[in-house]
């Protein structure tokens, strides 16, 4: 055989041996969009951790990004057919290994809004009490009908009073958007407790209010009105 027949015809079996080693349309098409499924997958769950205050799963993120990683860094089109048939598998175990993480990162999520959600709903008032009950009292509770939930005595300390005519500042209102009716519940200092109906505490400015609490003799009823904060 003569030396230039015998190039060309190595030349010929490296042609052939290159397109044998490149993967079909279809199977390059497959494997493409099944890496392009991982990465959104991937994009999709760290996404939604960082929406989450829970930081339990970053370790199993990390160990799936590194796999990621090593799969979005291969070149399809230098594989056959064959090759990229073992490499699918784990493509797809990847990809559902992601599928069961979301899903537990968004059962996080709705888990942290709903209970974001339902602390929006407490909202704190700033006010201050003013005594015209003619009586010392010892005891103001506000009492969340709705709820039928009580908040500690807003006059702080088990020995202090508020001294009728006196005016105590530095009142925290706990108010619960969902409730609609509250009474507060009064005692004085020689035992006598009222149950006093108020207005609808969501209709209360939350850059304060003043609460003023009256005695009527003849009637023996007390009651308690909302004002501006000055």
């Amino acid at each position: 055989m003569s030396k230039r027949r015998s190039v060309l015809l190595t030349t010929i079996l490296m042609c052939f041996l290159l397109v044998g080693c490149k993967p079909s349309e279809d199977k390059l098409t497959e494997a493409e969009g099944a890496r392009d499924q991982l990465l959104a997958a991937r994009d999709a769950a760290e996404e939604t951790y960082l929406d989450i205050a829970d930081t339990s799963m970053r370790s199993e993120l990390d160990e799936l990004g590194v796999q990621v990683a090593e799969i979005e860094a291969i070149d399809f089109t230098n594989m056959s057919d064959k090759k990229i048939n073992e490499v699918l598998p784990t493509i797809t175990e990847l990809s559902e290994k992601y599928t069961t993480v979301q899903s537990k990162l968004t059962g996080t999520y709705q888990e942290e809004t709903a209970v974001k959600e339902e602390l929006a709903k407490n909202v704190q008032i700033d006010s201050y009490i003013i005594n015209k009950m003619g009586a010392d009292l010892s005891s103001i509770v506000l009492h969340d009908i709705t709820a039928d939930s009580y908040s500690d005595n807003l006059i702080a300390g088990d020995e202090q009073s508020l001294i009728s005519g006196y005016t105590l500042m530095g009142v925290k209102l706990e108010v619960y958007k969902d409730s609609s009716e509250w009474e507060f519940v009064v005692t004085d200092t020689a035992g006598n407790s009222y149950n006093i109906p108020c207005e609808d505490l969501r209709n209360v400015s939350e850059k304060g209010v003043s609460l003023t609490f009256e005695y009527d003799k003849e009637t023996d009823s007390a009651t308690v009105s909302c004002g501006g904060y000055f």
